[in-house]
């Protein structure tokens, strides 16, 4: 019997703080879908791991801290709050995200919601240009 989708979202954000591609493919469905807040979509579990990766190479000291956490079925909505440091400033952010995760414990899609321009204000605070 695989995890309940509770306990896979709650072990793919835990994976983030120490990312590994192999691993965070683990989490997918090879059609994985993710619909990454005001940033995209990314289709398919290689472009997704991808994508995360290259976001979570960036940062340093990456950590995520579950508010919130519903489950229905296949269905987990999760409220997370988490933050990193860049060149030694921290920035800090909330995240809203919908999961659904398949009877097998594999993640096909996720939704996130997220404050695009408090996150960037940040970044540029610290001194880095974020891509326009």
């Amino acid at each position: 019997m695989s995890d309940s989708p509770e306990s896979v979202v709650r072990k793919f954000l835990a994976a983030w703080t120490d990312p590994k591609a192999d691993e965070l493919r683990s989490f997918l469905n090879d059609d994985a879908v993710w619909v990454d807040g005001p940033n995209g979509v990314h289709r398919g579990a290689k472009a997704v791991v991808d994508e995360l990766m290259r976001q979570l190479s960036i940062v340093r000291a990456m950590w995520v801290e579950v508010d919130t956490l519903v489950a229905d079925g296949g269905t987990v909505m999760v409220e997370w709050h988490g933050g990193f440091t860049m060149g030694g400033t921290p920035i800090a952010c909330k995240v809203m995200a919908a999961f659904e995760v398949d009877a097998n414990g594999r993640i096909n899609q996720m939704r996130e919601s997220f404050d695009m321009k408090s996150l960037t204000d940040q970044i540029e605070a610290a001194g880095y240009t974020v891509p326009g």
